[in-house]
């Protein structure tokens, strides 16, 4: 079964998309969204939720999954002139990234603010009354949530993870709203630094790597830098071919990840932005100074298209999205900074 048939199976029948179906096909970015390892969320869990890019980035990055490698393996002979050509020419920036290159001591800061609207669902058994989460619900909020990834210039050193380092609610509304907001206020402020020695996740609840006690690594596409292909043809036939392990230790190559994209080798953004580049379907749909925000289409003809938004100085993507909808985007700064929290 190809890498894109095992995303589109998973929640593909179910009208709401689980955390526990997003674990299996995103599990090295669900840490932030869902620690344990399945059974009724408690209350601690529903805290969590605000602490990364929320159970809504999930299912996004899911969908992007889907569209980008979906999308690549079945490349058109035609592509869109306008987005290739954006494509190409952040590809040939990639080498010169300099935010990618901290001088010993130095840290690159990957920090990453989502919008997103969350629903409150009703549970009088909960202490709270209930919980909120992605799912819609007649009492909804809207939420813009930064976290940051404080990655050394030895990697091999330790990384530091902040969730939910600034919360902001942007309206709330429906019949629960009062109640409701009073659980989301103390929602904000549940703030979380995390250690990840190596950019390892190290504590008791990391789920281990083929039950062995290796804990995933938070940039699970650094499974495959080595093994994926310099060319982008090939690289569109490895992703073909590719079957996520069954432990999912790493999850699977995501094109749209900004923290696995951004951190690869110069030489292997340059050939994803060109594996880009021959997805059909591709368009542009604004561009912002040097940053251009690119939608693509599922494969098979799909009308539901996500966005990815390509800084073109840089060679790196700068954010992801809904192109369908607005219910989750967020936009990715990059920099260079002499200490980490």
């Amino acid at each position: 079964m190809s890498l894109i048939e095992q995303v589109r199976r998973i929640g593909a029948d179910d009208t709401d998309i689980t955390e526990e179906n997003v674990r299996t096909a995103r599990l090295a970015l669900l840490r932030e969204t869902n620690r344990a390892r399945g059974g009724r969320r408690t209350r601690a869990h529903h805290r969590t939720l605000w602490a990364g890019i929320g159970v809504g980035g999930l299912v996004a990055a899911a969908a992007v999954v889907a569209m980008v490698v979906g999308s690549v393996l079945s490349p058109s002979a035609t592509p869109s002139a306008s987005a290739a050509e954006v494509l190409d020419a952040a590809a040939a920036k990639t080498s010169g990234a300099t935010v990618l290159h901290p001088a010993p001591g130095q840290y690159i800061r990957i920090s990453e603010t989502s919008t997103q609207t969350l629903g409150w669902h009703e549970d009088p058994s909960a202490p709270d009354g209930g919980w909120w989460e992605s799912a819609a619900s007649d009492t909804s909020a809207q939420v813009r949530i930064r976290s940051s990834l404080y990655v050394p210039a030895d990697r091999r050193h330790d990384w530091i993870q902040t969730w939910g380092e600034r919360f902001t609610v942007l309206s709330i509304s429906g019949p629960d709203a009062v109640a409701a907001g009073k659980v989301l206020e103390s929602e904000m402020r549940d703030q979380k630094t995390e250690v990840l020695p190596a950019g390892r996740y190290a504590d008791a609840d990391a789920p281990e790597d083929g039950g062995v006690g290796v804990a995933p690594p938070r940039n699970g596409m650094q499974c495959f830098y080595d093994s994926m292909p310099r060319d982008p043809k090939k690289l569109i036939a490895w992703l073909d071919a590719f079957e996520p392990a069954s432990d999912f230790g790493c999850g699977s190559p995501d094109l749209a990840d900004p923290v696995g994209f951004n951190l690869a080798p110069a030489d292997l953004r340059e050939t994803m932005f060109h594996a880009l580049a021959l997805v059909d379907g591709a368009k542009i749909v604004k561009t912002e100074g040097d940053v251009t925000t690119i939608s693509f289409p599922e494969a098979s003809g799909s009308s539901w298209r996500d966005t990815i938004d390509v800084d073109t100085a840089r060679g790196l993507i700068v954010g992801r999205g809904y192109g369908s909808s607005d219910s989750w985007s967020s936009r990715v700064d990059m920099s260079i900074v002499d200490e980490a929290p």
